[in-house]
């Protein structure tokens, strides 16, 4: 009887500590994956290496499916996302006014004026994006205020960009 507790309680310590070893590797791996994607995003390309490091805080990796709404128009949105691989759709009251790829922000203007989303974006094709929460991105920016100023100064262009765009149409 005594032999038997203490098989199963050897098992278990064994069982529970195999489990810890791979979540530890898992989650080693899932964070690697996450700086190579900062790295990548050119969003970040101001940012120095500590930088980056301290957004990992703010961000996840996602992988999306084809028919996903990661944003829906009209509903408040507590964060935004670079799309960098993969396709998403942008409609406003139902009519498709932008097609994303590699590289596109979306959600930034919820993240400058905190109303609701703009419009719907769909996945339409498998995609991995970095998604960043809005409130602790905010308190990244107050904490490193370089930080700050490098992620503002590139959403600006972009947006700017985005209003060119639109003239030219």
């Amino acid at each position: 009887m005594v032999f038997g507790q203490a098989t199963r309680l050897f098992l278990t310590v064994l069982v529970l500590g195999n489990f810890a070893v791979n979540s530890f590797a898992e989650d080693k791996a899932k964070a690697k994956e996450l700086s190579k994607a900062l790295d990548q995003a050119k969003l970040f390309a101001g940012l120095t290496v500590k930088e980056r490091t301290v957004l990992k805080s703010a961000a996840i990796l996602r992988y999306c499916k084809e028919g996903e709404r990661i944003i829906a128009q009209g509903k408040p949105l507590d964060r935004m996302f670079i799309v960098l691989e993969g396709q998403a759709e942008v409609r406003i009251s139902g009519k498709l006014v932008a097609t994303l790829s590699g590289q596109s922000l979306v959600g930034e203007v919820e993240f400058l004026d905190m109303l609701p989303a703009s419009a719907d974006v769909v996945i339409t094709k498998e995609t991995r994006l970095i998604e960043l929460n809005n409130a602790v991105l905010t308190g990244l920016m107050n904490k490193h205020p370089r930080l700050g100023y490098v992620l503002l100064s590139e959403i600006a262009r972009i947006e700017g960009q985005r209003l060119r765009a639109m003239d030219q149409k």
